[in-house]
């Protein structure tokens, strides 16, 4: 069953008992699982997924590193705003 959020959830009984599939439909087809027991609530992620996620999260957690990509972008940004580009090595014949 799906919610709101896109997740689909399962009782924690349900996961027990199916947790093979859930675990191939989690790798396989980059969903996310919600398994809730009374008042807890957990996701089962595959470990792609969370090793994006924490990449995108330490990318975002250095300011430093943020500060220089957007440089990096409004420079490209700014290039691309002057005209057009040329690739190198390419001659114009007259």
């Amino acid at each position: 069953m799906s919610d709101e959020s896109g997740f689909s959830s399962v009782t924690a009984d349900q996961a027990k008992d199916a947790l093979g599939k859930l675990l191939g439909d989690v790798c396989r087809g980059k969903v996310r699982m919600e398994i809730v027991e009374g008042c807890h609530t957990c996701v089962l992620i595959s470990k792609d997924e969370l090793n994006s996620l924490e990449e995108a999260l330490e990318i975002l957690a250095n300011t430093a590193e943020v500060v220089k990509m957007a440089h990096g972008i409004a420079a490209l940004s700014y290039l691309a705003a002057q005209g057009p580009l040329v690739a190198s090595g390419s001659s114009e014949s007259n």
